[in-house]
């Protein structure tokens, strides 16, 4: 017993002191090197979480107006939206005032973009493209500056679920070739990242292997992947209690959400956000209600006409991202659907505005013949490097083979159409890749366009509900 609690002891130790050297030494030094500012952000939302939510509000608000006004003085773009709509920066007072401005979609910002969507911060920016869950591409601009706010959000909600800087955990992405900041990322944050294109059993075994051999207890990445590692892990007879299970890009289905705890043993902490440089909101393990980042940004539920919708009924999620940075993004329409959350706050204490819930992100899952399992982000992670791909749409009929469709950018040719395939099939597509272009995507009666339409029966899942959008 002594030697068991001299070890813990000791690992708590060293667990304490690389948190103080991330925290104090090496992060800061980071942001004075690259201008972020993550920490002093991620100190300032420590303490700020706890504030009444009035005097969030009137940070809130403040930073509103701050935002409005340089976007009209330096952004072409919102400033001929705004004369348009005759609307002047000191019109926008408060949140409530943002219906006074146009909503502002994808298709707008990428046709303004880059000369009118964008404006100079003197710091050195860089581009962002992706397709979401929608399979449209679209590009934003950030900077240093802007991701170091992004970050400091998303330390904030990984806190909220029990983990603490420098524990060591296994993450699920998509990004497998790690370039040098990643890879520096990974080891000063003790993360062991594995691929989550792969979802075959070999791998899901691996991937238990890790977690065992590294005594990890957190485990993080998009609910697909943890799903079918929960599965698998339950299947093996592993049992290993997990101290926190974070969720990210793509629906959390209920059923993902059972069985990895019942796997893991713990509860799974879901986070909302969008690659334009926005955490949205995340659950903080007390209730089912979502954290809005109510420092970060303003979150609007309209219906198809604009118009608010009640606390109880789904909306157009449309979001204001405070910071400017170099691309500001203001009544910005997602393209997910979402519920506003009562006005009481969570039994946690935190100021924070609340979200019931988002419901706009529904995915189905490709089989291949060998087994494996292709979640959204498998193709989005491929294809948002094709700037000859305007949106695309995967279809199964068969175990064997898929319809791609595309809505090509411009010119495309049967190199390319070769590239793509061989990309795909390159990280794990081993199916046979049929290509159609199309001029647009057809729309379903739901009016809400799926990225993946399977019509495979699937055996093992045969008993969950298929939540149709």
């Amino acid at each position: 017993m002594d030697r068991i609690e001299t070890s813990s002891s000791f690992a708590q130790f060293r667990g304490n002191s690389r948190a103080w050297l991330l925290r104090r030494v090496v992060f800061p030094a980071g942001d004075l090197v690259f201008g972020q500012n993550m920490m002093k952000r991620l100190s300032f939302l420590e303490k700020a979480q706890w504030l009444p939510s009035e005097k969030l509000h009137s940070i809130r608000d403040q930073s509103l107006r701050e935002l409005v006004k340089v976007a009209y003085d330096e952004v072409p773009f919102y400033r001929e939206l705004m004369d348009k709509a005759s609307v002047k920066p000191a019109d926008i007072h408060k949140a409530a005032d943002l219906g006074q401005l146009p909503i502002v979609t994808k298709p707008m910002l990428r046709h303004a973009f880059p000369d009118r969507v964008i404006r100079s911060t003197g710091k050195k920016v860089y581009a962002s493209r992706s397709s979401g869950s929608t399979g449209v591409n679209f590009t934003v601009l950030v900077d240093h500056e802007t991701e170091g706010l992004f970050q400091a959000s998303f330390l904030l909600a990984l806190e909220w679920a029990g983990w603490s800087m420098g524990e060591p955990h296994l993450q699920t992405g998509m990004t497998v070739k790690r370039d040098f900041p990643r890879r520096m990322k990974d080891a000063l944050l003790n993360c062991h990242y594995v691929p989550a294109h792969d979802l075959s059993d070999s791998h899901l075994d691996q991937c238990l292997h890790i977690l065992e051999r590294y005594s990890l207890r957190h485990l993080w990445g998009y609910p697909g992947s943890l799903y079918y590692l929960a599965r698998r892990a339950v299947e093996c007879g592993w049992n290993r209690p997990m101290r926190s299970i974070v969720t990210w890009g793509d629906t959390l289905y209920s059923h993902y959400r059972n069985t990895i705890e019942e796997a893991f043993k713990t509860r799974v902490v879901d986070t909302y956000g969008c690659s334009e440089g926005m955490n949205i909101s995340a659950q903080c393990g007390v209730g089912s209600s979502y954290h809005l980042h109510t420092l970060d940004v303003i979150v609007e539920y309209l219906d198809d006409s604009g118009v608010p919708v009640s606390p109880c009924e789904s909306g157009n999620i449309i979001v204001t991202r405070l910071h400017p940075g170099p691309m500001p993004l203001i009544r910005y329409k997602v393209g997910d659907v979402g519920i506003a959350g009562e006005t009481r706050m969570c039994a946690c204490g935190r100021g924070y505005d609340v979200m019931q819930s988002i419901q706009g992100r529904e995915t189905d899952i490709v089989l291949t013949p060998s087994g494996n399992r292709l979640i959204v982000h498998f193709f989005t992670g491929v294809l948002e490097h094709f700037e000859e791909i305007d949106s695309f749409q995967v279809i199964q009929e068969n175990l064997d083979s898929i319809v791609l469709r595309i809505v090509p950018a411009g010119e495309f040719s049967i190199a390319t159409r070769r590239r793509i395939v061989d990309a795909l099939k390159e990280k794990g597509a081993d199916l046979n890749i049929e290509l159609e272009l199309v001029q647009e995507m057809p729309l379903p009666p739901s009016g809400k366009r799926r990225f993946i339409i399977s019509h495979l029966a699937r055996p093992h899942d045969a008993h969950f509900p298929t939540l149709e959008m």
